[in-house]
């Protein structure tokens, strides 16, 4: 009875797909759009405690610290070092005509600590020259192809490039420049508070939460793990812009569409074969064996059409990821484990109505005209 009507069987099969396919691919969007919003946390593994404003919940957001809340941080006990970290947005005039904003990143001259997790061409050590500045691969193009050596015009001071790097891009996608501290403030002058997070490494690791305690007792100072600082900054993402609910909404909309149009062509299947049905229940085959053959047929198409969807969703996720597309895709098995569960609980409830018809159908059907 399943696959002897190959339109419907077909019809079910690719509208649970594309169900799969729509509920799994933003799905994974929204993932990746989440993990893109913690920023610069995604290349920075060096220090055990990020220091802010108690006050910042994004990381794009922040308050700026003074010069003296380093000098503090640096004398809590059991902080191997503390360095500063600047993060601003510039704006580079191109030869075109054209401008484009970036994101200044600078680190400090000694130990280069938020260092880019891979240089691609030249020396992370070539950025403590004068007005030295390393461009992140992707960015280039937007940078009309800037070539190691060229000058750029940074907030209308100069810029040489002196390498290029490979870095994950902030939530706003905007083009990223590595250079020092010191180079930093001047092509972005601020005034008095100029320090956007200071990194902290300690001494030992185990006494962290008293060490975050005495940072945290500093008068405008609070301390956050990498792993908390992101999740601070996603549940802003969450909470306070609409991202969540957009992708939520076409997510539910992926489950009903699957639901709706599988339980709509489920029935008419089983309405169509209803005598064979009753032909089964006349020749004394019991109501569960019934039920569960309904169900086994559920299962199958389900399963099937599940397996074409994911695959789906997967093709598309790797050639974005292979494509290094602005667009960040996130699929971890328990995304993929998730929709399965609910591709299959959509089937089922989908196939409940034709259960019922199926149980109270009476024998007798087969020998009606």
């Amino acid at each position: 009875m399943l696959f002897g009507d190959r339109t419907k069987y077909l019809t079910l099969v690719l509208g649970l797909a594309f169900a799969t396919m729509l509920i799994n691919q933003q799905a994974s969007i929204f993932l990746g759009l989440l993990i893109r919003s913690t920023g610069i946390l995604q290349n920075i593994s060096q220090p055990d405690l990020w220091v802010t404003d108690p006050s910042t919940r994004f990381i794009v957001e922040y308050r700026a610290l003074a010069d003296r809340k380093l000098d503090r941080v640096r004398s809590v006990p059991g902080v191997a070092w503390a360095e500063p970290l600047f993060t601003n947005l510039g704006i580079v005039e191109l030869n075109s005509g054209r401008f484009q904003r970036v994101q200044i990143i600078g680190l400090p001259r000694s130990s280069l600590i938020g260092r880019p997790p891979e240089m691609t061409k030249g020396h992370i050590d070539d950025l403590r020259a004068p007005d030295a500045v390393v461009v992140e691969e992707s960015s280039r193009e937007k940078l009309d192809g800037a070539k190691i050596g060229e000058v750029l015009k940074l907030n209308d001071a100069r810029a040489i490039v002196v390498g290029y790097c490979r870095a994950k891009k902030g939530f706003d996608s905007n083009a990223v420049i590595y250079t020092t501290y010191d180079n930093a403030l001047k092509f972005t002058p601020t005034g008095s508070k100029a320090i956007s997070y200071v990194l902290v490494k300690l001494q030992d690791p185990s006494r962290l939460e008293e060490v975050r305690a005495s940072i945290n007792a500093i008068d405008g100072a609070a301390a956050f793990t990498r792993g908390e600082f992101a999740l601070r900054t996603i549940d802003y993402i969450l909470k306070d812009t609409g991202i969540g609910i957009n992708f939520g909404i076409t997510i539910v909309l992926g489950f009903f569409v699957g639901l709706l149009l599988s339980a709509a062509i489920f029935y008419q299947f089983t309405i169509e074969n209803l005598r064979n049905f009753a032909v089964l229940k006349a020749m004394g085959t019991h109501t569960r064996t019934l039920a569960s053959m309904v169900i086994a047929q559920a299962l199958i198409v389900g399963v099937i059409g599940f397996g074409i969807g994911i695959g789906i969703a997967a093709v598309f996720t790797l050639m974005l990821r292979n494509a290094n597309a602005e667009l960040d895709t996130l699929l971890p098995w328990q995304l993929v484990a998730g929709s399965f569960v609910a591709i299959i609980l959509c089937i089922v409830l989908a196939s409940l109505l034709s259960l019922w018809r199926v149980v109270r159908v009476p024998p007798g059907v087969v020998f009606s005209s």
